[in-house]
């Protein structure tokens, strides 16, 4: 639609849409222009100051009686390239600023961000969030305590995450509860019980931690926490029970 584009341009709704109905009507007045865009007089008179000084409109005078005129189209060839300009700008200032932003992120202590995810969707989205995040930091290692009771749900959706981990040179350390599992490579696995299972499976990377249980029906329900000192802690834990466990 015509007035979705001059909104791109820079253009408010109704400032696009006063001038094309000056496109459609010629010169017209105020009046005139208020009646057939429905928009009242006071806004329709502001929009035309608008549209005059981005070169779009202009006015005309007779016998004391005001028209407006929408200037040609060929005029939003020249409304573009300086939007395009304004976004170039725009864009430096960005690159300069990021730095900064970047550095007042890292200064802030976040609060925790919870994230719920239900399904074998949801289990997926977890493991390609270990895969993206762990990529992004320098030791490429996360722990696990791998359940067996949910250990057959973890790969159903996602049956190359394996391969792609290894592919992506990162190091894996399990500590198991129940049977089963076996070694891909770049993985070491202990075990606490090969007995008895548990109702959670925990992965700890970067500074999140990820639970997977589950709910109704065997469904997966997944949840990611993300928080430094939570993510240190279990990393503390994990640490200290694998070396107990050799």
């Amino acid at each position: 639609m015509p007035d979705k584009f001059l909104t791109q341009l820079g253009l408010s709704q109704k400032e696009a849409e006063v001038y094309l109905t000056l496109l459609g009507t010629g010169p017209a007045s105020i009046r005139h222009i208020a009646a057939e865009t429905e928009i009242n007089r006071g806004t329709v008179y502001e929009s035309l100051k608008k549209l005059m000084k981005r070169g779009l409109g202009s006015r005309s005078e007779h016998k004391g009686r005001k028209h407006f005129i929408a200037e040609d189209p060929e005029v939003l060839k020249h409304l573009f390239k300086d939007e395009r300009r304004r976004l170039v700008t725009l864009r430096k200032e960005l690159i300069k600023s990021l730095p900064v932003l970047q550095g007042m992120k890292t200064q802030s202590r976040k609060k925790p961000a919870i994230r719920i995810y239900e399904g074998l969707a949801g289990t997926r989205f977890v493991l390609e969030d270990v895969l993206k995040t762990i990529e992004k930091e320098k030791k490429k290692e996360y722990f696990v305590y791998s359940s067996a009771d949910i250990r057959k749900y973890l790969y159903k959706n996602f049956a190359s995450f394996s391969d792609r981990r290894i592919a992506a040179g990162i190091k894996t350390k399990v500590i198991a509860l129940g049977g089963g599992g076996e070694l891909r490579g770049l993985d070491e696995r202990r075990w606490l019980t090969k007995n008895n299972s548990a109702p959670t499976y925990i992965i700890i990377y970067a500074d999140k931690a990820a639970m997977i249980s589950l709910g109704e029906r065997n469904i997966p329900i997944s949840v990611i926490i993300e928080d430094q000192d939570l993510a240190q802690t279990q990393r503390l834990i994990f640490e200290e029970l694998w070396r107990l466990l050799k």
